[in-house]
């Protein structure tokens, strides 16, 4: 439940040992690097410049034709395993793939085939939808391009539509020594071939056009049903070849995994040439700017000593708890830090407030619990993240993020056990009732009102954290007033108004209503004095004061939200309870053991699958809005170190 504590960093070095320099920075992976601007350095500093940004390099290039070649090579290489584990190689090695001739060569030879591949299918893309369009004309029993070579004869094929005779009859009257002959049908059109003397050329073109009859302008060599037979041909060829393509980049799928190691080792490279945008330079020198984890820091001047002996100048200082550009590194360990992206998914602490990470993890687990309700559930969902955790290799925010998951289902099972229910059914009675059995420690049927007291009274004691977590934020912040008026003040006021409801209700018998009420009262005076100090104004101190009195009602609200861990883990159990009712209600032995198999089985996976996004979205909703809006101001800012980028590989330390 802390921020990582931090020092600032400045550190000049040699322009000629920068890359070596740089290489260690990024296999340690603890510095993170500010951007640096001329006009936050004091003036003595007037001689360095900007450095100039890295625009498109030969490493770019190499890294686009690195991913065409995965592209690929992707679809013929057989699918890894989930238990598959990573290739571990040492940071060195990984940078060896960047000046590989054997991968030089495979892409070279991966570019070629796919040349051929793509001009292969763009041939064939072009038969197929020159045989598309000569299909409908295959009735054609010569060469159409013939017609033009009569010298004697205007010979055209015409298109009219079938119900279109009237114009073929005033044809055949205008031109009576023309021959017309129908030679076939294309849908609703019928294509006739004309013949006249060519004398009569124009004037046949000239009458065609007038009486919109279409003139069929085709220019085939040979007949249309022997250039589908020859296009059909040479398209199975090229079918064939493609083939050949693919089983050749087959062979190169044995050096799919060099490619990826090649990819990283790119990106990688990359990185650390992003990161000198960052610097300012002299012509001899590289000025830096940076933070790091304190604990890291003996390490990096062991890294520097080690290095570049007598080559560098270090200064480290005390960062400002005020600043807000310093990064924030979470620091939590075991189960707390699984948590850790729940606080980040809303925002980080700044680095001078208190990580709620630890305090959101235990009344987390609590509402999931609660929520789900079902041991069950939870034994699916544990044994499920256990599986992944044990045999799945993952990066480390994966791993986390599973890790997450399998202590909720742990709390899901304690939930489960709590309400005495295993996917709907009663498994677990240990109270006995009057008139004889058992009931669960929580009865979902006879202890409603029971749950909803003690949602609220965890909402209580949850808000109450909220405001102690104010005060020690105060405290880290040398805000005692904060202490003692947004802190103190509102837990006396909430716990007075609570004992004054609970005593005037007669369901505490300590002490008296007036004595609470008085206490009460003050705590509203109180109140109203302090709420509204910020304000310069006497004007705006009432009115500040009176707002934050107002706020007393908000509490109210918030209080009864938390109602919802009762409402999601009743709704839960219902709908566990109604599939498990429909599966018996199915007639027959056969019938429900078949049927009925499957609505439990379905009911329980939709019901398994909503409990479990609704517990996780409404959990968020408790932490984030009645918890967090007590004392979390957020908005630090990420603590991003310049390491290694690998995605495909593990680098060996």
């Amino acid at each position: 439940m802390a921020v990582e504590k931090m020092k600032k960093l400045t550190i000049i070095t040699f322009k000629d040992v920068r890359e070596v320099v740089l290489k260690e920075f990024q296999k340690a992976g603890n510095i993170h690097f500010k951007e640096l601007e001329l006009s936050s350095l004091p003036t003595e500093y007037l001689f360095l410049s900007k450095a100039v940004p890295i625009g498109e390099t030969k490493l770019t290039e190499h890294k686009t034709v690195v991913e065409n070649t995965i592209k690929a090579l992707n679809p013929y290489v057989p699918k890894k395993k989930l238990t598959d584990k990573r290739l571990q190689i040492t940071y060195e090695e990984c940078c060896s793939y960047l000046d590989n001739t054997e991968l030089e060569e495979l892409h070279k030879a991966v570019r070629s085939i796919l040349d051929r591949k793509d001009s292969l299918s763009q041939e064939y893309a072009k038969r197929k939808t020159e045989n598309t369009q000569l299909e409908p004309y295959a009735f054609l029993e010569f060469p159409v391009s013939e017609l033009k070579k009569l010298s004697k004869f205007y010979a055209v094929l015409l298109s009219v539509r079938g119900d279109n005779q009237e114009e073929l009859e005033e044809l055949e009257k205008e031109f009576p020594e023309a021959y017309l002959e129908k030679l076939g049908r294309i849908k609703q059109e019928v294509v006739y071939l004309f013949v006249n003397s060519a004398e009569q050329s124009n004037e046949v073109r000239d009458y065609l056009n007038q009486h919109a009859i279409t003139i069929l302008d085709l220019v085939y060599e040979k007949k249309p049903v022997e250039l589908i037979q020859s296009n059909q041909e040479r398209m199975n060829i090229i079918q064939e070849e493609i083939e050949l393509c693919k089983e050749e980049l087959q062979k190169f799928g044995a050096d799919y995994d060099k490619v990826l190691i090649e990819k990283d080792a790119i990106t990688t490279c990359l990185s650390r040439d992003a990161v000198v945008n960052n610097f300012l330079n002299s012509n001899a020198i590289v000025y830096m700017e940076g933070w790091i984890p304190e604990e890291n820091l003996e390490e990096l001047k062991e890294i520097l000593e080690t290095v570049i002996t007598g080559k560098y100048y270090i200064n480290v200082e005390e960062v400002d708890s005020e600043d807000l550009e310093v990064p924030v590194k979470l620091k939590n360990k075991g189960l707390f830090a699984a948590f850790e992206s729940i606080t980040e998914m809303f925002s980080l602490p700044r680095y001078n407030e208190l990580d709620p990470t630890g305090i959101l993890a235990v009344f987390y687990l609590v509402f999931f619990g609660m929520m789900v309700g079902d041991a069950g559930y939870g034994i699916l969902l544990t044994a499920a993240c256990f599986c992944i955790l044990k045999f799945v290799d993952m990066d480390e925010k994966r791993r986390k993020s599973i890790q997450l998951f399998f202590y909720l289902g742990i709390a899901v099972i304690f939930g489960g056990i709590l309400y005495g229910s295993m996917f709907g059914l009663t498994f677990f009675a240990p109270i006995p009732v009057k008139g004889g059995g058992h009931k669960a420690i929580l009865d979902t049927q006879s202890d409603i009102v029971i749950m909803l007291v003690l949602s609220m009274a965890i909402g209580v004691i949850h808000i109450f954290s909220g405001l102690v977590m104010k005060a020690l934020n105060c405290y880290k912040q040398k805000d005692y007033a904060g202490i003692i008026c947004d802190s103190v003040l509102w837990i006396l006021t909430l716990s007075s108004g609570i004992l004054l409801l609970l005593r005037g209700a007669g369901i505490m018998n300590f002490g008296t209503a007036k004595i609470y009420g008085m206490f009460f009262g003050a705590c509203i005076v109180g109140l109203a004095a302090t709420q509204g100090r910020s304000s310069k104004s006497i004007g705006g101190k009432i009115g500040g004061g009176l707002y934050g009195v107002y706020g007393l009602s908000s509490y109210i609200g918030d209080i009864v939200s938390y109602t919802r861990i009762v409402a999601l883990g009743l709704s839960g159990a219902y709908i566990a309870y109604s599939f498990n009712l429909l599966s018996g209600l199915i007639p027959g032995t056969i019938g429900r053991i078949l049927f009925g198999t499957v609505v439990a089985v379905f009911g329980q996976s939709l019901n398994f699958g909503l409990s479990l996004l609704g517990a996780y979205v409404h959990s968020c909703r408790l932490q984030y809005v009645e918890f967090f809006g007590k004392f979390y101001n957020g908005g630090g800012k990420a603590y991003r170190p310049f390491k290694i980028e690998n995605k495909n590989i593990t680098i060996k330390k």
